[in-house]
């Protein structure tokens, strides 16, 4: 690991040109794995269908009665992440429906992006009917917010866990945990903005949550090496009545299934619903 970041941060010095570009390609093409076996009974227990999204068709787990709540993973995850979380709410009287992203799971594409999963929540919402809440981890929480934003999702409540604040941020925090130089950093950004083609400022939910008009509870691990909790404190302080929650021990993934998360996130739905 250390041997590769030492030629990355050469070939950032060396070829910039060549090195902003191989990131930036690199950015937007997930690894086809699973983050976990956790919850793939539950799945099966669910009605799988389609939606058509932005890359082809989007697989969606379907189940319950009641007010519809959507989740939707992270990066290089799928909606097995959400399925502890989706089966307490079923049994609570919400119907669920857990999204596969872009390129994700059983979903179609090569490439996934902030923007890419936002187009498919809404067309999860414009197939399926608004929901009433959206439940989402890390990358797929910010993607909720970017949805929200272009008017794609109206959900009454929002979860987010773990969720990154800015894209610029998180990329700067990643790759300085790695031993990334600060060139390095500075030309993935370029990198990552350019094969976005959207200035990477766009994707701050502190820039949009002043705007927003739906619950918010932003919920974090004190032991994520992911995500910092200094994201979570700035993205619910522009939210109009944003409630931020740190759980102890608990790292980047144990949000999705720690039980008192769970309660937590249940009882805040619950509270939404009035």
């Amino acid at each position: 690991m250390k041997t590769a970041i030492l030629m990355a941060n050469a070939l950032a010095v060396l070829a910039p040109r060549r090195f902003r570009e191989i990131v930036g390609k690199r950015f937007v093409r997930p690894r086809v794995r699973q983050q976990t076996d956790t919850g793939r009974d539950f799945l099966a227990t669910l009605d799988a269908g389609w939606i058509e999204g932005p890359l082809g068709r989007q697989r969606v787990y379907t189940g319950g009665k009641g007010p519809a709540v959507f989740f939707l993973h992270g990066w290089e995850a799928d909606a097995a992440d959400l399925s502890s979380h989706a089966q307490k709410l079923m049994g609570e009287g919400y119907r669920v429906v857990l999204i596969d992203g872009p390129a994700h799971g059983a979903s179609e594409g090569k490439m996934a992006s902030l923007a890419l999963f936002a187009e498919g929540l809404g067309a999860a919402a414009a197939t399926l009917g608004q929901p009433f809440a959206v439940i989402a981890h890390s990358m797929g929480a910010a993607s909720s917010v970017v949805a929200m934003s272009d008017g794609l999702l109206n959900p009454k409540a929002f979860v987010a866990l773990a969720s990154p604040c800015s894209l610029a941020g998180n990329i700067s925090f990643q790759a300085g945990a790695m031993g990334m130089s600060r060139r390095a950093i500075k030309l993935m950004q370029e990198g990552v903005e350019a094969v976005l083609k959207t200035p990477i400022s766009r994707f701050d939910i502190a820039r949009d949550a002043p705007a927003m008009t739906a619950k918010a509870l932003f919920v974090y691990g004190d032991n994520d090496v992911i995500v910092p909790l200094s994201a979570g404190e700035d993205a619910s302080a522009h939210w109009p009545g944003a409630r931020f929650v740190v759980k102890q021990g608990l790292g980047h993934r144990g949000v999705l299934r720690d039980p008192d998360v769970l309660a937590e996130v249940a009882s805040f739905l619950d509270d939404a619903k009035g």
